[in-house]
């Protein structure tokens, strides 16, 4: 398998498109120790590419982690008897979307009854963040619930200590990112909080992207996936933590999530738009792996906590509204070390990625992609309590990531505004 070169140009992530009609090693920035094998096809030999990536750390016996609806993926039973010929497997159907402690916890048991010595999730950002759970805490004796730890905060658990147990990710839709990142989602119910693992040692050992498995997914849960990439991509770009090696995969991502959910729109079936979907859904992935996200992450969590919208559309919501509130900035407001002129010019980059001449233009191109995907805005949402979202999102770590700072009273009245016009 041929390895690729960072982006610089436009031109490099075409030819990284083209060359994605076979797999191959993508570059990844230096914060992220995962490798990534990506490109048509990747998944059918899952055996063979494990075997040869990780050589003596490969697994024998192994839990393969699955979506449910298995009925609906025609290539499942292929990619999971490819997991049983690396030794004596145990199949795990995870319990739930949008994991909470107790699912999670379903799943660690089992790998320790089978003693698994690997761990392949094979599904959604779901799937691929219980897997990053399990595979951390399996060879230990530590319940889900002990390594997030007692409090109720917004401070993401950090349990210590070295991963015992492999872990190999296989996303099966275009938008979580988790097969690049060190976080693992977690919805407390009971305290209606979002959560996360947080640690170094939930990078996968390699991700495995094969933009042929996003074809079964359903129409509702791809066109989430991919706002989730495009938001990513996008609050990556701006975030303060943003540098010169995260933007080259953040800012490329823009155009290939915002094209490529269009593409997909027009044919489900093309698999070059799904190519370039899985491709802005890595590069987002491995550029907030270094930088977090932003404000628009914050107001979805109580968004899909508190009413069941998918976690990619509810961080489309604001997506726009940020983008034009950022534009804004000033010297007093501007969290960036490297100033208000810095994030100027990143949000012309983002803008023009995103085929709009200005922020207003951006916001309303977002907006219009909403509606294109049958999706509605904050408007079309009228059930919602903007003035307790505002009070939640407040308390998350990812409302503070924001490069202009913004109040809880501005966050209200962005809220009101979006809702109300």
């Amino acid at each position: 398998m041929a390895s690729t070169e960072p982006p610089r140009r436009e031109a490099d992530v075409r030819q990284l498109l083209e060359s994605a009609r076979h797999p191959v090693a993508l570059p990844v920035p230096r914060y992220v120790p995962t490798q990534v094998i990506f490109g048509r096809g990747a998944a059918h030999a899952l055996d063979t590419v494990i075997r040869h990536r990780l050589g003596a750390h490969g697994f024998h016996r192994p839990m393969v982690l699955t979506g449910r609806e298995a009925d609906t993926k025609p290539w499942l039973a292929e990619v999971v008897a490819a997991c049983r010929r690396l030794g004596t497997a145990v199949v795990v159907e995870n319990p739930r979307a949008n994991p909470t402690p107790q699912s999670m916890q379903h799943a660690l048991d089992i790998a320790r009854r089978h003693r698994a010595d690997g761990v392949v999730a094979i599904g959604g950002g779901s799937v691929l963040d219980t897997g990053k759970a399990v595979a951390l805490l399996a060879a230990g004796e530590r319940s889900v619930a002990e390594a997030l730890g007692q409090a109720t905060g917004p401070a993401a658990a950090r349990p210590g200590g070295p991963r015992g147990t492999g872990l190999v990710a296989v996303p099966t839709t275009a938008g979580s990112g988790a097969e690049v990142t060190r976080t693992a989602t977690v919805w407390d119910e009971r305290e209606q909080r979002k959560r996360a693992l947080d640690h170094e040692a939930l990078f996968p050992d390699l991700a495995i992207v094969d933009p042929l498995l996003t074809m079964s997914t359903p129409d509702r849960v791809w066109r989430s996936c991919g706002l989730d990439a495009l938001a990513q991509a996008v609050e990556s770009s701006w975030a303060v933590a943003a540098d010169a090696e995260s933007l080259r995969f953040s800012v490329p991502a823009v155009r290939l999530a915002a094209e490529g959910l269009e593409a997909v729109l027009a044919d489900p079936g093309d698999e070059a738009a799904r190519t370039a979907l899985s491709c802005a859904s890595v590069f987002a992935g491995l550029a907030i792996a270094g930088t977090r996200t932003t404000v628009p992450h914050a107001v979805s969590y109580p968004m899909t906590l508190r009413y069941g919208i998918p976690h990619g559309h509810a961080c489309a919501l604001t997506l726009g509204a940020v983008l034009r509130f950022n534009a804004a900035v000033t010297v007093q407001d501007c969290r960036d070390p490297r100033g208000p002129q810095h994030m100027t010019s990143v949000l012309r980059s983002v803008c023009r990625r995103l085929g709009a001449r200005d922020p207003a233009g951006a916001h309303q191109r977002l907006d219009a992609l909403l509606g294109r995907l049958g999706l509605p805005t904050l408007r079309g949402l009228d059930h919602i309590d903007v003035r307790a979202i505002a009070d939640d999102v407040v308390t998350y770590h990812r409302f503070d990531n924001n490069p202009r700072h913004m109040s809880r009273g501005q966050l209200a009245a962005l809220l009101h505004a979006e809702s109300t016009h």
